[in-house]
């Protein structure tokens, strides 16, 4: 089976209604495509990232699918994703576990980072490509041929997508796609048959870096705590005015460290940065994150009396 480049959604404000729209929950996790061929006799089951990672190895709880199967091959696309608070999806926690590269390390990672798999297409079965098949039509293959369980899942479909957005917003969760119920599986593209609606959400985070630009502060370098490592999640300089920049500068010159809290900073190389011991917190605003774990969009909402062990993550939806 040659490799499917999966189709994405594109970002949306309105939320398109009509008979001829179903709607799935946003799933807050990685994109995760399975391979699965009965007649082999190596892996029958194969993992990947949407880039075509293979990382079959490192998610066991999805190698029974080759008993949930009932034909002999197919191609599935879905989600991989890790419940948080509340079962609540946590993109953050999903990275976490997405990076694991030491196998010895899994179970660690299994037993606090367990992964579910949310399925919402097929995209071959027994031989036959259903790229150029209707939505509807592969959503009806896919029920046909899939048994699940707790951590295996098919993804279900609403009609009413105004109500499920809302849904999500008080959930404070990520946010809902919408389907043409007639869309064709196009690979590699951004369709307007699929459509993402996001919820805005803040987070806290500290201020572990400065990055300058002509002798003056240009950005913040934003992370947070995870596992006693400080985590970069991206850089911010929307939102601030010109009198706390002033001040940010002389902050940083005041508390300016040698060594980054960050464990990797190649990115950072050929970039004039002062690095900063994480103790001033922010609020930020921002869209969603991007696969590399960095936030989109983001911006600077205010600073915070809140101690930095508080910046470890959560998220909060903003309802505008």
């Amino acid at each position: 089976m040659d490799w499917i480049q999966p189709m994405e959604p594109i970002y949306s404000d309105t939320i398109a209604t009509g008979e001829e729209w179903i709607y799935q929950i946003k799933w807050d996790g990685i994109r995760g495509l399975t391979y699965f061929n009965r007649s082999t006799d190596k892996e029958q089951v194969r993992i990947f990232t949407k880039k075509g990672r293979q990382r079959t190895e490192f998610y066991p709880e999805l190698h029974p699918i080759n008993d949930m199967i009932t034909g002999d091959s197919a191609v599935l696309d879905g989600e991989l994703v890790v419940l948080g608070e509340d079962s609540k999806p946590s993109f953050h926690s999903s990275l976490i576990r997405e990076r694991v590269s030491n196998p010895d390390r899994l179970p660690y990672y299994i037993k606090n980072y367990p992964v579910i798999y949310i399925i919402f297409d097929i995209l071959y079965y027994n031989g036959r490509l259903l790229t150029a098949l209707p939505l509807w039509e592969r959503q009806g293959i896919l029920r046909d041929c899939l048994k699940t369980d707790s951590n295996i899942a098919i993804a279900q479909s609403y009609m009413d997508g105004p109500g499920l957005f809302d849904v999500m917003k008080k959930k404070n969760w990520e946010g809902i796609i919408s389907k043409k119920r007639s869309s064709l599986y196009h690979p590699a593209k951004k369709h307007r048959d699929w459509f993402k609606h996001k919820t805005l959400k803040k987070m806290l985070a500290a201020v572990c870096g400065v990055q300058w630009k002509n002798e003056f502060p240009n950005s913040l370098i934003l992370g947070i705590l995870q596992e006693s490592n400080w985590i970069f999640i991206g850089k911010a300089s929307s939102g601030l005015t010109q009198d706390d920049w002033q001040q940010i500068m002389e902050y940083a010159l005041k508390h300016k460290v040698q060594v980054p809290p960050f464990k990797e900073t190649g990115q950072f190389k050929r970039q004039q940065v002062t690095w900063l011991n994480p103790l001033l917190t922010c609020w930020i605003r921002f869209l969603e994150w991007t696969n590399e774990g960095v936030l989109r969009n983001p911006t600077i909402l205010g600073f915070s009396d809140s101690p930095v062990e508080q910046a470890a993550g959560k998220e909060w939806s903003i309802n505008e």
